[in-house]
C-alpha cells in the first residue's frame, strides 16, 4: 500500500486548461476598453496563475503535466483566404508562443459566433484515453454545462474560471455572467473579475494583465516551464 501510494504521488497530475475563445472575446474586450488596466489576457501569464491553483485545488505537492488548448469561435481564415481577419493570426501567433494548442472551428459562425464545442468533443477523448486527471475550463457559457458532470463519472474534477461584469458598449449595456448550471455542475469555481481586482497588489495576479511593454518578455522562453501540449490520440486534422 505505501509504495502504491509513493508511486501515485510521483506520478503527475496530467491537467488540462483548455479555454473557451467565445468568452475570452468578450473578456479581453472588457479589459481592454473599460477596466482600468486598459489591458488584455497574458496568456502566459494565466498559465502560471492556472499551474499554482492545480496544486492548491487538486493534490499539493504533486508534479503537474499542463497541457494548454484555446478554441477560436472562428474558421481559419486561412482556409477561407479571408484577409481581413490577419489581427486574428497574429493572436493565434501569441497564443501559439505562449504554449498553447490553437483550434479553429469547423463550422463557419461569421454571421452569429458562439462556442466552439470541439472543446468538449476533445475534452471527453482526452478523458476516455486516460490522459486528463483534472480539467481547468475558462469559460462562461452554458454550452458547456454538461462537461463537469460527465466528467465527474469519471473521477475527473473540474475547475472552472468564470467573470461576471457589466459594462457600457456605444450605445447599450452588456451584462456577462457565468452559467449558472455550469457553475454549479463544477468542482470548484473561481470568479476571476475579483482574482484581477487583485492585479495592484498582487505579484501572482499581476502576471494575468498583458502590458505593451510586457509583450515580448511574456513570450520568451516559454518552453522551458511549459512543453507545448499536443495529444498523443489520433485527432481529426
Amino acid at each position: 500500500m505505501l509504495e502504491s501510494k509513493k508511486r501515485s504521488v510521483e506520478t503527475p497530475l496530467k491537467t488540462g486548461l483548455f479555454v473557451d475563445g467565445f468568452t475570452m472575446r468578450k473578456v479581453n474586450e472588457y479589459y481592454r476598453n473599460i477596466h482600468p488596466e486598459y489591458s488584455g489576457i497574458n496568456f502566459l501569464g494565466l498559465k502560471h496563475w492556472v499551474a499554482v491553483q492545480v496544486s492548491r485545488y487538486f493534490w499539493p505537492g504533486r508534479s503537474i503535466e499542463m497541457m494548454a488548448h484555446y478554441y477560436h469561435p472562428y474558421r481559419n481564415p486561412e482556409e477561407d483566404r479571408d484577409y481581413r481577419h490577419r489581427g486574428m493570426m497574429h493572436f493565434s501567433d501569441e497564443l501559439h508562443k505562449a504554449g498553447f494548442e490553437v483550434h479553429f472551428a469547423g463550422i463557419n459562425y461569421a454571421n452569429d459566433l458562439c462556442p466552439n464545442l470541439e472543446l468538449k468533443e476533445d475534452v471527453m477523448l482526452y478523458a476516455r484515453y486516460h490522459q486528463l486527471d483534472a480539467l481547468v475550463l475558462v469559460s462562461t457559457q452554458g454550452q458547456y454545462a454538461s462537461l463537469p458532470q460527465m466528467l465527474s463519472t469519471m473521477g475527473i474534477q473540474t475547475l472552472l474560471l468564470g467573470w461576471n461584469f457589466v459594462y457600457h458598449n456605444r450605445d447599450r449595456e452588456v451584462h456577462w455572467h457565468t452559467d449558472q448550471d455550469l457553475k454549479r455542475l463544477s468542482t470548484y469555481y473561481v470568479p476571476m473579475e475579483l482574482i484581477m481586482k487583485k492585479a495592484s497588489t498582487d505579484v501572482l495576479a499581476q502576471e494575468l494583465f498583458l502590458s505593451p511593454k510586457a509583450k515580448f518578455k511574456a513570450c520568451r522562453g516559454v518552453s522551458s516551464g511549459f512543453p507545448r501540449g499536443t495529444s498523443r490520440l489520433p485527432f481529426r486534422q
